[in-house]
């Protein structure tokens, strides 16, 4: 994982993003906490297991249809269940917490404190907090 500190990205109101590894921040260097580090190496895990997913459908759907198009599912997929993951929150009571309530949040939320949490986690791991009992934060 590597962060570039910036002053553009993310957006206004955030401290960091992060997109494969490839973290932003507009915090300054050095002032990013080891919990908020843990916390995007978290999304990282998630992003390269969907990426993995998504290349294996793709090279599946491609080979089986003779059609390089569906590589294209490559770059999609990720971004679509990230959008769709906030979709499914944002019409769910609380509405104002949407973006905190996806199953990617939950799972980097509840373990960024956990220093053996990225040495122990499971594949997928994210999953499970689909149906995460909301009273629990």
């Amino acid at each position: 994982m590597r962060i570039i500190y910036n002053k553009f990205l993310p957006a206004k109101g955030f401290g960091l993003m992060n997109i494969l590894g490839l973290v932003f921040s507009r915090i300054q260097k050095g002032a990013v906490s080891n919990s908020s580090i843990r916390h995007e190496a978290i999304h990282t895990a998630q992003q390269y297991e969907i990426l993995a997913l998504s290349a294996l459908i793709a090279l599946v759907l491609s080979n089986v249809y003779s059609s390089w198009w569906y590589l294209l599912i490559v770059v999609a997929m990720p971004i679509a269940i990230y959008i769709l993951a906030w979709l499914i929150e944002l019409a769910l009571p609380p509405y104002n917490s949407a973006y905190k309530d996806s199953p990617f949040e939950r799972e980097a939320y509840a373990n960024q404190y956990n220093e053996e949490y990225l040495a122990t986690r499971k594949l997928f791991a994210w999953v499970k907090y689909i149906l995460w009992n909301r009273n629990k934060k």
